[in-house]
């Protein structure tokens, strides 16, 4: 794929998951993407280092991560292509990430400075509330999955991550799905096969 095609790509992908804006291709209004690839095992962003790049998935898969300062991991979240990916904090703020993301199949993407791509797509007609409704997406997410911590037992946790994300069962590792949920993996374990049997 080259870089047209995968710009092509990210728009059309916004348009369908977030809103329409009059805009055809980036060098409209003087955007400069690169098109990447990050194998297995690298990282996108690391945590605690500087992440100003907005990052659009065009294939592979990742996880968000945390490690305390014990060096414990704690899985926020997946993504999986197509999809956008970046530290929303990090961009807006010029702060170090707070987290990182880890490659678990191997990427391309389409990597773009965020600050040159945020001022010089606001005057897109369109673009500002494309760009609302991909916060509320975002936040409403996270407001689902800190109710989840509250209100559901564990196995409804992982019941709902596999009926959500029945794709990526099979690919994530059972201790990235536990660390997910909240749980260890010996309790993950557990649950499956009281499942399994049930």
């Amino acid at each position: 794929m080259n870089k047209e095609h995968a710009e092509s790509t990210f728009i059309n992908f916004l348009h369908q998951s977030y809103g329409v804006f009059e805009l055809n291709n980036f060098s409209e209004v003087g955007i400069e993407a690169s098109l990447k690839f990050y194998s297995k095992g690298s990282f996108l962003i690391t945590q605690g280092k500087e992440a100003n790049k907005l990052f659009f998935l065009i294939s592979g898969l990742t996880r968000y991560v945390s490690t305390s300062s014990e060096g414990k991991e704690f899985t926020q979240s997946f993504g999986q292509a197509p999809r956008i990916a970046g530290s929303t904090k990090s961009m807006i703020q010029d702060t170090p990430a707070l987290f990182s993301i880890e490659v678990l199949e191997d990427v391309v993407c389409l990597e773009f400075n965020w600050q040159d791509f945020f001022t010089k797509m606001k005057p897109v007609k369109g673009f500002l509330e494309t760009y609302l409704h991909m916060m509320e997406v975002l936040f409403i997410g996270k407001e689902e999955r800190e109710n989840a911590f509250v209100q559901l037992t564990a196995e409804q946790r992982y019941l709902n991550f596999i009926h959500q994300n029945p794709e990526l069962s099979e690919k994530i590792p059972l201790q990235y799905i536990a660390s997910y949920i909240g749980i260890t993996p010996v309790a993950l374990s557990r649950i499956r096969k009281q499942l399994s049997t049930g």
